[in-house]
């Protein structure tokens, strides 16, 4: 008799998500009638463009631009565990706006990334007055439309799609739904095939998982190895995740990759801002 077969990392969280959206949609005040409400009654913080803001950076000013910052605020993750767990989400957040990043990834998931709405909410309103704030990305595992008007509600500029974990329908469905609230979400992608996928959607920015979310292996060749695909497409193309030195941006950078995603590296940097102009070399903008 054959075992049954274990869940994957990506599975477990899917299955777990799914259970908090149900419970926060039967909760009086933040069913999805409410939330709609509250949209309808434009509740929700002002939005900016994100595909217009990612493509704008320090370095874009130069004579040799490279790639757009996607800094993240992440206290832990599954393959990490503990990362950061005493971070002030909006403190770092402010870090990061202050040191250039055109996006700031905020994770919202709590049993495993100890992430949480308000962490977004208080980043946003950290780095409201900063001049050309960068965008807010609701960084989860969105599997219902009701984790976007939530985003949008809390002051998500954009929200994270994972191709991985949806079927060709319900990826369009969320995508629709995203753009119906005008945000353009980046489609996180790990392969050919979902690459293919991504490109049928018609979805304008693109990030590679180096890491595979099922066993959580990371391989910094998965976005070189896809870049081909978007070459001569309206795409912005990130890389995301395992990025910690200069050399790696550097690698991207001559690959055409538009915008890197870091995480870990940047949360146990000892100086953010430092790192980041070393990390991007933005020492001479």
């Amino acid at each position: 008799m054959t075992e049954p077969k274990k869940p994957t990392i990506l599975e477990t969280i899917y299955a777990q998500r799914a259970n908090d959206v149900q419970v926060a949609n039967s909760t009086p005040g933040t069913t999805f009638a409410d939330l709609r409400v509250y949209l309808s009654m434009n509740l929700a913080p002002t939005l900016l463009d994100f595909v217009d803001r990612l493509k704008q950076n320090p370095s874009t000013s130069t004579s040799s631009p490279g790639p757009s910052l996607m800094a993240e605020v992440k206290r832990a993750s599954p393959s990490k565990g503990d990362i950061a767990l005493d971070t002030n989400a909006p403190e770092q957040g402010l870090k990061y706006a202050l040191a250039g990043a055109s996006v700031i990834s905020v994770l919202t998931e709590p049993t495993w990334f100890k992430g949480q709405l308000l962490d977004m909410r208080l980043v946003r309103e950290a780095v409201n007055s900063v001049p050309n704030r960068p965008a807010i990305l609701r960084k989860d595992f969105i599997l219902d439309e009701y984790q976007i008007a939530e985003a949008r509600i809390y002051g998500a500029d954009t929200i994270l799609l994972i191709v991985a974990m949806l079927s060709q329908e319900r990826l369009q469905a969320l995508y629709s739904y995203a753009r119906s609230l005008d945000m353009e979400p980046l489609v996180e992608v790990n392969n050919a095939a979902e690459m293919t996928r991504a490109l049928e959607l018609g979805a304008r920015v693109i990030g590679v998982n180096n890491r595979n979310l099922h066993d959580f292996q990371v391989d910094m060749g998965t976005t070189s190895r896809l870049v081909e695909m978007v070459k001569e497409r309206d795409v912005v193309l990130c890389a995301l995740s395992g990025i910690s030195s200069a050399e790696d941006v550097n690698v991207y950078k001559a690959q055409g990759v538009r915008a890197v995603l870091v995480g870990e590296a940047l949360m146990r940097a000892k100086d953010t801002g430092a790192f980041i102009k070393e990390l991007l070399g933005w020492h001479d903008v």
